[in-house]
């Protein structure tokens, strides 16, 4: 079994032989001679490090990989902290060991995906967090997130340069064309976890998971949230915010229902677009779980969308369930699919708020990317949106 490298800087040649080697990528009798690494997309894995490593082989006949991308936790506490949290990592390399090689929609290939054992001491930990009250969680958070930021826990991911595609673009938006492409891929996706339990895998959790928790998060990160947006908290938005700090927690467990497994990040910035006009490519799956779709056409749309297509977004969600429904579900109604995306439009604005108080966007484009999907989103109807009950 190949060792885990501490970080990017531990991903040399010896290591990469050993590691396409034993995912027979390479032959036995080849090897990795030189490599050079590529910070195409370091920053822009806001919980990940990640790096293009161009690389030569001994012998060059095979179809060989010429690119890789390797993936690593971040070394920012204030992020690594809230992947560790919420499991991100684990998340991750275990979809693309159990799930990801069964799927009929295209994700990157994975020539190696790995994590340590959790450590008995956090094991213990984590058994007792899951004892205690939410309530006793949410006045621990400050301790738990400075302590979750100094988990050293190793894991990553090498994984298929797929630089050969467009990649989509959060902060430029999208056409309805490349709209109607993404969600053709996200209801394959869902299509095909739906009615599935997953009761029996630990790793994979329901999406209102510790909601009195994410709804601490949401109360800590307010004050930046109002901050940052103060020209476009109106009337109506700061009734939706106070509406949002009662009922947070009703919203959160209301949207486990018509489940199946989520994508939980799917935006622009994590598809690829392929120029034969297949389906687009998804990445990034560090946040899935099992909740309402709607969750995922509701974080793709309205952040997504360019401001000249805002008025498509119905016909888009009908769009959505039409392919849902060509894909074999046929227990869930339109006037369902209507009723779970009002309501994750309101799970929308909550997890928003959490996104720009807690995460490290210190690279300039993190910031701008959040802060234009939420700019977006208010104003494009979430900040018209009427209150549910």
């Amino acid at each position: 079994m190949t060792d885990i490298p501490e970080d990017l800087n531990k991903v040399d040649e010896r290591w990469l032989t050993e590691v396409l080697t034993e995912s027979h990528t390479i032959s036995h009798d080849n090897k990795v001679v030189s490599i050079t690494k590529d910070t195409h997309g370091a920053g822009l894995g806001y919980l990940s490090e990640i790096e293009r490593i161009n690389v030569n082989y001994a012998f060059n006949e095979g179809e060989y990989p010429e690119q890789l991308i390797a993936k690593f936790p971040t070394p920012s506490p204030k992020s690594r902290a809230l992947a560790t949290l919420f499991d991100s990592y684990q998340r991750e390399v275990l979809f693309y060991r159990d799930y990801a090689p069964d799927l009929d929609i295209r994700t990157p290939r994975c020539y190696w995906a790995d994590i340590e054992e959790e450590p008995t001491v956090s094991k213990l930990v984590n058994k007792i967090l899951q004892l205690l009250p939410d309530t006793v969680v949410v006045r621990l958070l400050d301790k738990l997130l400075e302590s979750a930021g100094q988990n050293q826990r190793r894991s990553g991911l090498l994984l298929e340069d797929l630089s050969s595609a467009r990649v989509g673009d959060q902060v430029e938006g999208c056409d309805v064309a490349d709209a109607e492409a993404a969600l053709r891929s996200i209801a394959k996706f869902h299509s095909a976890f739906w009615g599935q339990s997953f009761d029996d895998v630990d790793w994979i959790h329901p999406g209102s998971n510790q909601s009195k928790v994410q709804h601490g998060l949401f109360m800590k990160a307010l004050p930046a949230y109002k901050e940052l947006f103060a020209d476009l908290i109106d009337e109506t938005v700061s009734e939706q915010l106070n509406w949002l700090i009662e009922h947070g927690v009703e919203v959160l467990e209301k949207c486990s229902r018509n489940t199946t497994l989520i994508h939980g990040d799917f935006r622009l910035d994590n598809i690829f677009f392929q120029s034969d006009g297949s389906d687009p490519i998804l990445i990034d799956f560090q946040t899935v779980n099992v909740y309402t779709p709607m969750t995922d056409v509701a974080y793709f749309l309205l952040p997504n969308l360019h401001d000249d297509n805002q008025d498509s977004q119905m016909d888009l969600v009908r769009y959505y369930w039409e392919k849902l429904t060509e894909n074999g579900v046929s227990d869930y109604s339109w006037e369902d699919c209507l009723a779970d995306y009002e309501l994750a439009q309101w799970w929308l604005i909550h997890r928003g708020v959490i996104l720009i108080g807690l995460v490290d966007f210190s690279h300039p484009r993190g910031g701008l990317l959040i802060e234009t999907a939420v700019r977006r989103g208010l104003k494009g109807g979430l900040a018209s949106l009427p209150l549910p009950w």
